[in-house]
């Protein structure tokens, strides 16, 4: 079940197309064989500068296994090194040098990444905290970076709005199309930069203040996998609140977006919560709670007025809903001030979760956002207790239902039958968070590169040489980066190109060993190769590539039980006079079950026998006997 492939319906079609999205959500996303999500053994992450470049930069660390966890900063060129214990049920606080934000200089490139690597897959939330000016974010593994990101942004207050880009891979070429005028960059002209792997490009808007200070609508492409953090130094939300804070959020890649996303009213606001939905494709229809909003190109937005209730969003082209906290003096507000969080598209939501509440005290109100299918309330279970029906209150528009629960400080669990999402928000006196507390990070737009990769394969006796290659579709004849007359093979208005290979999976395998060249994403073709363990046994292998927008190929390889080939008396793979002649020697003679001179299995070896792999036979003189 794959919805996106019904995105250019009619519009009667949008209720199932919405629905479609939401039951994939619910369940099909789940037998992934790759599941991307947000937790993983190798992370690379950055900061962007808070208000005054002050403060504490630190990244908390969960998980569900014991594992040890090597920290180097900046990553290649270490500084500060650091190994902790990760235990489950606990939170590890580690301070990282103030200068992950202090070195941050608009439109230069540094090593300034941090590296955080373990043998156990293991949770990563970063931590911007400084008195009255903090907010925090989900850290991604490196395993759900990809090639194309749209910034979000609120409208500064000062400092501008910002962004750090940063590299997975040596010589990444990374264009960006600034919505609004950068330091050193005008509105609207591309620019690249070549980034090293854990080397990180800061950008920053050369208004301070005002709508065209904000970078919201930003696209940034890249020739191999990279991360992205956005955000503002220093924003009010709305424009006209008081009490500036630092807000920022760690990028989703437009190659994860989905068709829908629910949100539900932050606790503590009343009088409402701000949303900006922004368009991955041109000509996209956006709807909340199925009511037309109107239509939007790529890389804009529609920012709501104060909202209550439960929100339901979704376009007809994959979009990204942003949540924008309203400061402390926003009409009947209590606690807390601006933070941004991502409202995750329920195409990938999990079904249990590990996610914890920022530590060390800082925020004396935490809050679980739950989102969930009508059919799991009153199942759904928060740190092992059923979450009371009555918690609960459903959506209008669709099968789901939203419950806000105060935590405790530290770490907690959810778990439901169907897949369900949550949102993590923290508060203190001018000062607060919003993060997800995870995601899948399936690559499920594949708008940009329709194209599955090739698998293939060659057997040799015992042994199986294949490869996925993902490198021969490139609409951009000139290169110039445009659609340009001629260059549209597939009529789909769009500027297509092969991504490139991300993943190699060993589905099953019985009896056969299976080895996998070293590869970088994004390469553009990857070697397979396997082997039979017992000869004397038939085997087999299923594998499966996976491209960077999601679109995939299968990798057959069968052994067959080659002993078993009937009339091939002498095992050479070929049916010959010398089986002929073996037969013949041993006529009437008695033969024992799985002799293969008894054709036809009858206990006796006969003429019967001799005639009927005579029809078999491959050689030219056998047709005269």
């Amino acid at each position: 079940m794959r919805c996106l492939n019904i995105l250019n319906h009619p519009p009667q079609l949008k209720t199932l197309l919405v629905l479609c999205a939401w039951l994939l959500g619910v369940s099909a996303l789940q037998t992934n064989a790759q599941q991307i999500d947000n937790k993983g053994t190798e992370f690379i992450l950055a900061f962007t500068p808070n208000f005054d470049s002050s403060g504490d930069v630190e990244i908390h660390l969960t998980g569900d296994t014991a594992t040890q966890v090597t920290i180097n900063y900046p990553m290649n060129s270490p500084t500060f090194t650091t190994v902790e214990n990760v235990l489950p049920g606990t939170v590890t606080v580690v301070s990282i040098p103030i200068t992950a934000i202090s070195n941050a200089e608009p439109n230069t490139i540094q090593d300034n990444a941090i590296h955080a690597e373990a043998t156990e897959e293991f949770v990563v939330y970063t931590v911007n905290r400084r008195a009255q000016s903090s907010d925090a974010a989900l850290g991604l593994p490196v395993d759900t970076m990809n090639t194309q990101y749209i910034v979000s942004t609120y409208n500064p207050r000062f400092r501008g709005s910002q962004f750090a880009v940063y590299a997975s891979q040596n010589n990444t070429i990374v264009t960006v199309t600034p919505n609004n005028d950068m330091v050193g960059h005008g509105a609207n002209t591309p620019f690249d930069v070549t980034l090293n792997r854990g080397e990180v490009y800061y950008g920053r808007s050369s208004t301070t203040s005002g709508a065209n200070g904000s970078l919201m609508g930003t696209l940034i492409d890249a020739s191999r996998p990279i991360g992205l953090v956005n955000g503002n130094g220093c924003t009010h939300v709305p424009d006209t609140a008081t009490a500036c804070d630092h807000i920022y959020e760690v990028a989703q890649p437009v190659q994860s977006w989905g068709l829908t996303a629910s949100a539900t009213n932050l606790p503590n606001r009343p009088s409402g919560t701000i949303y900006r939905i922004v368009a991955s494709e041109d000509n996209t229809s956006v709807e909340i709670n199925g009511i037309f909003q109107g239509a939007i190109n790529r890389g804009e937005f529609i920012e709501t007025p104060l909202l209550t209730g439960n929100l339901s969003f979704s376009g007809d082209n994959p979009i990204f809903v942003t949540q924008y906290m309203p400061g402390q003096s926003s009409p009947g507000a209590t606690l807390g001030d601006p933070a941004m969080g991502n409202m995750i598209p329920s195409e990938q939501y999990l079904t249990d979760y590990t996610f914890s509440t920022v530590g060390d005290s800082q925020f004396v109100q935490n809050f679980a956002t739950i989102i969930a299918a009508n059919t799991d309330v009153g199942s759904l279970l928060l740190d092992g207790v059923p979450v009371p029906a009555g918690d609960f209150t459903p959506f209008d528009d669709i099968p789901f239902s939203s419950a806000v629960i105060e935590l405790t400080q530290g770490t907690h669990t959810t778990s439901s039958l169907n897949p369900h999402g949550i949102t993590v928000e923290g508060y203190n006196g001018f000062d607060s968070y919003i993060y997800p507390g995870g995601a899948l990070f399936g690559f499920i737009n594949s708008q940009g590169d329709p194209f599955p990769p090739v698998c293939s394969v060659t057997m040799n006796g015992d042994m199986a040489s294949g490869s996925v290659s993902d490198n021969t579709n490139d609409e951009d004849l000139n290169n110039n980066g445009q659609l340009d007359p001629g260059e549209d093979a597939n009529n789909n208005g769009v500027l297509d190109a092969d991504t490139g290979v991300f993943f190699v999976n060993t589905l099953s395998s019985t009896n056969v060993s299976v080895s996998v060249s070293p590869f970088a994403a994004g390469d553009g073709s990857v070697n397979v190769n396997a082997s039979r363990i017992d000869g004397s046994q038939p085997g087999s292998a299923s594998i499966e590539g996976i491209d960077g927008a999601g679109n995939s190929c299968a990798l057959e390889i069968v052994f067959t039980d080659d002993e078993a080939m009937a009339c091939d008396i002498d095992g050479d793979m070929n049916v010959d006079m010398d089986d002929l002649m073996m037969i013949r020697a041993a006529r009437n003679m008695t033969a024992l079950p799985g002799d293969l001179r008894d054709n036809d299995a009858n206990g006796v070896i006969n003429m019967l026998d001799f005639r009927q792999c005579a029809v078999q036979c491959s050689q030219n003189r056998c047709a005269v006997l």
